[in-house]
């Protein structure tokens, strides 16, 4: 299977249209349509109907666009790869972290981890922990900072933390200026919450202490990301529940009271492929040890 072939079938998925496909792939819509008829003759199915009016994809063609786009994926890794050693670089690590990981436990890893392997490249996504699962498995990430654990068999964990709440509060709220608060006291307060299907996790725990402290949170606004959020409670009118790990956060206009509830806790995971062995992964798994165990930070060498 032509891997140009797949990279033209993808291209055409996103645009449903030949002659937009074509004018990105840098093909005229004839050869782009021979590509196309390649890959289904090899595939022997029809991935794409097209009339005078617009192109669909099929049954298969829907069925197909997940793997190949995981095959090109696989491509470009590996070319990296190959690139990387030409280059002198030792490996390639792609992590992915909860906002949570980047603000907190993550960065002093990543501090051991450029001084151990200094011409390494690092890549860091972030993402929600079903979405990073997915992407472990697949292949795409080498290890991930999720909440709970994940429910395969080829993945091993690390806890790495435990999380408190914190609340922020917009500036002059009765009580932003409070050495901590305890969760019961802002049953009355309205709400800026994740979309649960950005944040699945965190959604769901956070609701669930909520309701474990007698009451349902009043949400009135909603941000798919931290900044987000920030920006809402800057604006005042809403509060934010967020993880202890993004104390380091400063904002314009906010303040941060922690949250004193003992119960109140979740935990931080790092999870990775069992099977995988590479320097750069192995090298990072080390630094993650040193962090937990509070090693010195080695010197940088020449």
């Amino acid at each position: 299977m032509d891997l140009k072939h797949l990279r033209s079938f993808v291209v055409l998925a996103e645009e449903l249209h030949f002659g937009r496909a074509a004018h990105r792939l840098g093909l005229t819509q004839s050869a782009l349509s021979q590509q196309l008829q390649k890959l289904e003759a090899v595939l022997e199915v029809q991935l794409l109907v097209r009339t005078s009016r617009e192109v669909a994809l099929t049954e298969a063609g829907m069925e197909f666009l997940e793997p190949a786009l995981g095959a090109l994926a696989a491509a470009n890794r590996a070319y990296d790869s190959v690139a990387d050693i030409k280059a002198g670089r030792a490996g390639r690590l792609r992590l992915g972290s909860l906002s949570a990981g980047m603000n907190g436990i993550l960065a002093p890893i990543l501090e051991r981890y450029r001084v151990r392997m200094p011409t390494s490249i690092i890549e860091v996504h972030g993402s929600d922990s079903r979405s990073q699962e997915r992407s472990l498995v697949a292949w795409e990430l080498d290890a991930v900072v999720v909440r709970g654990l994940l429910d395969h068999s080829v993945i091993a964990t690390i806890p790495l933390t435990e999380e408190k709440l914190v609340a922020f509060l917009p500036e002059g709220h009765p009580l932003a200026d409070r050495p901590g608060v305890w969760l019961e006291e802002l049953k009355d307060e309205h709400f800026v919450f994740w979309q649960r299907q950005r944040m699945t996790s965190f959604h769901d725990s956070v609701l669930k202490v909520c309701r474990a402290h007698g009451f349902e949170p009043n949400i009135q606004a909603y941000g798919d990301t931290l900044e987000a959020h920030l920006t809402l409670v800057a604006a005042g009118g809403v509060i934010s529940l967020q993880s202890d790990m993004n104390t380091s956060i400063d904002r314009r206009g906010v303040r941060m009271v922690p949250v004193l509830d003992e119960d109140v806790r979740f935990n931080l995971w790092l999870a990775y492929l069992a099977t995988k062995q590479t320097p750069a992964l192995n090298a990072f798994l080390a630094c993650v040890q040193e962090v937990l165990h509070h090693a010195p930070v080695p010197p940088v060498t020449a």
